[in-house]
């Protein structure tokens, strides 16, 4: 039986020559024998990492190595595709802010740049207010995004939800009094007094604090699938106003609950809503340098799409509901808490 042996040749790049040598181009590692395109970076356009000095793809915000941010220019971060993930509510993230708008948007590229729908960016626009339209993961990804929005039609600022800083609450307020061309601000938790001029008042908000609660009770047999037994919901709106200086971004919270309406004197009513109106008018009339801003109902839903509304729900487990019968229980609930406060400190920021 005839054996047929195979002889193969292996070329070198020794042997190639100059010709194949210029033929593989400037790209790193680029060889038209084997590839059809070049898809490697040139050297000359990588980014060395400040923090452990090794070179990056300029199509990054962070160090593939140490994960620190690179700094990168702006021709870079223009270039750059944003890759927009939804925060947790715990993260620190950076807020892009839109300030302005010029008369032609290209609503379809801003809207693909913000993962949104362009029907829906465009209902965000026509409300022709400031608003935050994303919020992103560091620094750079912002200033990435903020320049790009500007290439279509969108002029936005950045702010870091630590200068928000949701988790500290304004300082809640028990009464006030107008006496003297100052403003006596009375602590409600230590009843400590704060005077203030009146044009030292910067901003008054109206807005409201809207939580719900659903208590569920279920029956589980194994095997099977869960059966709801009864539930309970409870809704509570409780209208707030905030209170600002010019030097002070922790403001001031008013609820009807526990606050005393007597600074209103002859024209405090009965009724807690009467009496909340008449005092945001009596704010107006002694504070000639306070904005007034009432138009947090109407922007709710708008703000929602980078704000969201807090929910959670928590297991109760196995509890007794009756004699000899125990369910599981457990507890929804959502908070526009944080929400509010946000937009409320986003006011003073940009005052």
């Amino acid at each position: 039986m005839a054996v047929k042996v195979l002889k193969f040749e292996f070329i070198g790049r020794s042997d190639m020559g100059e010709d194949a040598n210029e033929r593989r181009g400037t790209g790193a590692g680029f060889d038209p024998l084997i590839q059809t395109e070049n898809i490697a970076f040139d050297r000359d356009s990588l980014v060395a990492c400040a923090g452990c000095g090794r070179l990056n793809p300029p199509n990054r915000l962070k160090c593939l190595y140490c994960a620190q941010d690179l700094n990168l220019s702006t021709e870079h971060l223009v270039n750059l595709k944003p890759n927009l993930r939804r925060l947790e509510a715990w993260e620190h993230g950076f807020n892009v802010i839109l300030r302005e708008q010029t008369s032609e948007v290209n609503c379809g590229r801003a809207a693909e740049l913000l993962s949104m729908e362009t029907s829906e960016l465009s209902e965000i626009l026509q409300l022709g207010v400031i608003l935050p339209l994303a919020r992103v993961e560091t620094e750079k990804g912002g200033e990435m995004l903020q320049l790009q929005l500007m290439d279509t039609g969108l002029k936005c600022t950045l702010i870091k939800d630590a200068e928000l800083d949701a988790d500290t609450l304004p300082t809640r307020v028990r009464g006030l009094d107008f006496r003297n061309d100052q403003l006596t601000i009375i602590d409600f938790n230590t009843g400590k007094t704060n005077l203030i001029g009146h044009d030292e008042i910067a901003l008054i908000i109206q807005g409201y604090i809207s939580k719900s609660k659903v208590d569920s009770n279920e029956k589980k047999r194994r095997g099977t699938d869960a059966k709801l037994i009864d539930q309970y919901a409870t809704v509570s709106d409780e209208s707030v106003i905030d209170i600002y200086t010019f030097a002070d971004k922790t403001g001031f919270r008013i609820y009807p609950a526990g606050f005393d309406f007597s600074c209103l004197r002859e024209q405090k009513t009965l009724l807690a809503r009467d009496n909340f109106g008449r005092l945001v008018n009596m704010l107006i009339e002694h504070c000639p340098k306070a904005r007034l801003v009432s138009n947090y109902s109407s922007i709710r839903q708008a703000l929602g799409h980078v704000w969201e509304i807090e929910s959670r729900k928590d297991s109760l487990g196995l509890r007794q509901v009756a004699i000899g019968k125990r369910e599981f229980g457990s507890i929804a609930s959502t908070s526009n808490l944080s929400q509010f406060t946000k937009f409320s400190r986003l006011q003073w920021h940009l005052l």
